[in-house]
């Protein structure tokens, strides 16, 4: 016989003294609760978390916890399935967003339809359409790439509830779960600074929400501490989907008079890319250039010299963005402009830094 646990026992007293309330009917605040059943804080939010999970209760923020209509009943033994819209399972940050979604979704037994957009938007408006049609419980979105309030209008017009995860779109009201990419740019750059690199280039993907507060995040740390800002080292590549994308434009940054001797890369696959382009000009990353990317994923320990990454939060942006859209499919109140922005993290391995600061460490001891 397995082990019942106290909130467990406490659930079942609470459901079973409000059984003859009626659909809408206030219960007991918490702080009631817990004289009335003699227990702690924590085992009432774990028996109230699971009767709003099973949509026997749900609640409104500011006004309480209320007896939900009886028909949400079913709720207590069907499965629940979510869509999850996403441009690429396989690259960068979205293998983690993806995981961290999973992993809530397991723990809530939860079925997960997985869509991959290729950021098309046409595909990502059949995928909408489609997870509509099947009644899914809830969706969670990363948008295509220049996706307009447009596309999502349907979405809202079926009233599903949705998270954002990754970034959101303009002039859609739905809970947003984002990291902070200006932060992220900065802490690369200023890292760059610290460390004694002057002339610093970016190269990026093109414009869009991503690249340009990354960009924007380049440019704060130099402006920062005066360092000269030279157009000929800024890059934003024209295509997506270039399989050259960061060897084309790494090979031109070298073709100006001013040469870069550090590079903040968009993102790690453009950092990729520019080791070739380097290695064909006969230089060496992390002796002669120094390079960071951004993203922290794989690419980063299989390039011949360790790439310095910017982390993105990737696994809590898709736990956090589920543990959102869980509360919203179980009839909790948050607020349609919702947005929890999580902070990037530097992490340094060998393309730039430390050969860089122990030349300098050697030139101070001369």
């Amino acid at each position: 016989m397995s082990k019942k646990y106290l909130y467990q026992s406490i659930k079942e007293k609470i459901k079973n003294d409000t059984k003859d309330l009626k659909p809408g009917s206030r219960i007991p605040s918490r702080v009631e609760l817990i004289k009335q059943y003699n227990v702690t804080h924590t085992t009432i939010e774990k028996a109230i978390s699971e009767l709003i999970g099973e949509g026997y209760l749900y609640t409104l923020e500011g006004s309480g916890t209320f007896i939900a209509k009886k028909e949400d009943k079913s709720k207590e033994i069907s499965i629940q399935t979510w869509g999850l819209i996403i441009p690429n399972i396989l690259t960068d940050t979205y293998p983690g967003i993806l995981r961290g979604v999973e992993d809530f979704a397991h723990e809530k037994d939860i079925n997960i339809v997985v869509c991959n957009t290729d950021h098309d938007i046409a595909k990502q408006d059949h995928y909408i359409r489609k997870l509509v049609s099947t009644k899914v419980n809830g969706i969670i979105i990363v948008p295509a790439i220049y996706s307009s309030s447009a596309d999502f209008q349907y979405l809202v017009s079926k009233k599903i509830p949705f998270v954002f995860c990754n970034r959101g779109v303009w002039n859609i009201n739905a809970p947003q779960i984002l990291s902070n990419n200006y932060y992220g740019s900065y802490l690369a750059t200023k890292h760059l600074i610290n460390i004694g690199y002057k002339n610093i280039a970016f190269l990026s993907y093109p414009y869009y929400s991503h690249t340009v507060a990354r960009y924007q995040g380049y440019l704060a740390a130099l402006y920062e501490h005066n360092m000269p800002i030279h157009d000929e080292l800024v890059i934003f590549e024209s295509s997506f989907d270039d399989p050259s994308t960061g060897y084309e434009s790494g090979k031109q940054l070298f073709s100006y008079e001013i040469k870069p001797d550090a590079v903040v890369c968009c993102n790690d696959s453009i950092a990729k890319g520019l080791y070739k382009a380097v290695a064909e000009l006969g230089l060496v990353v992390g002796k002669d250039l120094g390079v960071i990317g951004y993203d922290d994923s794989t690419i980063c320990e299989m390039l011949p010299v360790k790439l310095t990454s910017i982390y993105y939060p990737k696994y809590e942006t898709g736990y956090t963005a589920a543990q959102v859209l869980w509360k919203l499919v179980n009839g909790e109140k948050i607020n349609k402009n919702y947005t929890k922005i999580l902070k990037p993290e530097l992490r340094i391995r060998e393309s730039c830094g430390y050969k860089r600061k122990q030349e300098l460490e050697d030139i101070t001891h001369l």
